[in-house]
C-alpha cells in the first residue's frame, strides 16, 4: 500500500510540475507577404504636383521581376511623402500599413537616397517611444536639375531603434539589426 501511494504522489508531483512549466513558445507574428511599394509625393506648394513611384513584385522574393514606376520630382521644392505596402496577392488587397502603424515599436522604414536628390528629409510620424516609423516623411529636393538616381525604401521589423544614428535616421545600418520585410529601389529624377 506504500508503494502505491509513493508511486501515486511521484505521478501527481509530475503532473503539476509540467503544468507549471515557464517555456511556452512565444507566438510567432510571420511577416506578411508584401507585394507592393508605394510612395506618393505631393509637392507642398503646388497641390496638383503628385508623383506616384510604385513597386510591384507579384511573387514576393519568388523568381519573378517586380515591375517598378519610377517618377521626376522637381528640382528645389518640398514635398510631403506618404507609403503605403499592401498585399495585392489578395483581393481585396490587404493594407499592410495599418499593421506597421498598429506594430510601430517593432517597425521602421529606412530610406536610401544621394545629397543630389534630397537635400533634406525628415520623419513625419513616431511609435510610442518617440523613434521614427516612417510611413510620413518631408523631403526637400536638391536645388539642381538631376539625372536618375536610386532611392531605396527599406522595411526592417524588430531592428535596434536605439542604434539609429542621430544625424541621419533615416539610413539603415546593420548595427540596427533586424529583419527586412521588403526593400523596393526606384530611380527618381529632377527637373
Amino acid at each position: 500500500m506504500r508503494k502505491q501511494i509513493f508511486f501515486f504522489a511521484v505521478v501527481l508531483a509530475g503532473v503539476f510540475m509540467s503544468a507549471c512549466k515557464k517555456d511556452d513558445p512565444k507566438p510567432v507574428n510571420e511577416s506578411e507577404l508584401i507585394t507592393t511599394v508605394e510612395v506618393t509625393f505631393t509637392n507642398q506648394n503646388d497641390a496638383s504636383d503628385v508623383v506616384t513611384l510604385r513597386w510591384y513584385d507579384e511573387d514576393g522574393d519568388g523568381p519573378a521581376a517586380p515591375v517598378i514606376t519610377n517618377g521626376s520630382l522637381k528640382a528645389g521644392a518640398t514635398y510631403q511623402a506618404q507609403v503605403k505596402l499592401l498585399d495585392e496577392s489578395k483581393s481585396p488587397a490587404e493594407d499592410i500599413s495599418l499593421e506597421v502603424a498598429e506594430e510601430a515599436e517593432e517597425h521602421q522604414l529606412y530610406y536610401g537616397f544621394g545629397s543630389s536628390l534630397f537635400a533634406g528629409f525628415e520623419y513625419l510620424d513616431q511609435d510610442s517611444n518617440g523613434q521614427p516609423l516612417g510611413l510620413r516623411f518631408r523631403v526637400t529636393t536638391a536645388s539642381g536639375v538631376a539625372a536618375a538616381q536610386n532611392f531605396t525604401v527599406l522595411l526592417i521589423h524588430e531592428g535596434d531603434k536605439s542604434k539609429n544614428n542621430a544625424s541621419t535616421p533615416w539610413a539603415y545600418d546593420a548595427l540596427i539589426g533586424g529583419e527586412t520585410d521588403v526593400q523596393a529601389t526606384f530611380s527618381v529624377s529632377l527637373q
